[in-house]
């Protein structure tokens, strides 16, 4: 009795210790053109991530007509994290329902750059089988992008008026600069809890980071950040580093 006791307690042991030790999917969908983050995302992965997470990617052509085809779609449904750097796509409705199934099943998402406007094709014709999802920015993303300034003005990055704190801008010097255009979206969302603000000459400050939570309960972090420059910068890198943290950490 005492022996078939300790086979099960040995093999309860290994299987919990198996389960502490799975590193989490870290899954990047990666299809824009502008800011070159097919190069600079890997290359933040293999610095930062490799070590403690899997990580994957799944690309998309920058130009022509299969723009809107995802190579390795099946990644999403093992993900414990989406990293969305994307700009206007509408991939195979296969690909988006695997998108929203990561949304309904409250996992968390990370969003760059232009991936408020991720999914919206704007103008250009939806292909056929493909699918848009035009309230992704203001529902997933918590974010209310309405266009931006323009190009070469430095944008100046302060922590949030009156935020006393956060994790994800925890151990950032402030204030640093980018050279990304500065997005324009104001107001937040209400459930939008803004962490950054960017400034430039001439214009009232914007919110450039904050965090969100969808309907079902998911985190959210997004930033405008994303810039190749930004990359460059011990600032950036710790605010995608704690934000990834954060994200994948138990509520």
């Amino acid at each position: 009795m005492k022996f078939i006791f300790l086979i099960l307690f040995f093999k309860i042991s290994l299987c919990l210790i198996s389960s502490a030790n799975q590193k989490k999917n870290i899954i990047f969908i990666l299809a824009e053109r502008e800011y070159q983050t097919e190069q600079t995302l890997p290359k933040f992965a293999k610095q930062y991530l490799t070590k403690q997470f899997v990580v994957k990617f799944c690309h998309a052509p920058q130009e022509g007509p299969q723009r809107n085809l995802l190579s390795n779609p099946s990644f999403i449904a093992k993900a414990h994290l989406l990293v969305v750097s994307v700009r206007r796509r509408a991939f195979k409705e296969e690909t988006m329902n695997l998108i929203r199934e990561h949304v309904s099943s409250a996992k968390p998402i990370i969003g760059l750059r232009t991936s408020s406007h991720a999914f919206d094709l704007k103008k250009s014709p939806l292909p056929n089988g493909h699918q848009m999802w035009t309230e992704w920015d203001n529902e997933i993303m918590g974010g209310n992008y309405n266009g931006h300034h323009g190009k070469n003005l430095i944008c100046t990055v302060q922590k949030y008026p009156n935020l006393v704190s956060h994790p994800i801008i925890s151990g950032i010097k402030f204030p640093f600069e980018t050279p990304a255009s500065l997005y324009r979206n104001s107001p937040l969302p209400q459930k939008s809890i803004p962490l950054l603000s960017g400034k430039v000459k001439g214009f009232p400050a914007e919110p450039i980071a904050w965090t969100h939570q969808t309907i079902f309960g998911g985190k959210v972090f997004y930033t405008s950040l994303g810039h190749v420059d930004d990359f460059k910068k011990p600032a950036f890198q710790t605010l995608l580093t704690n934000a990834i943290k954060w994200s994948l950490r138990k509520k």
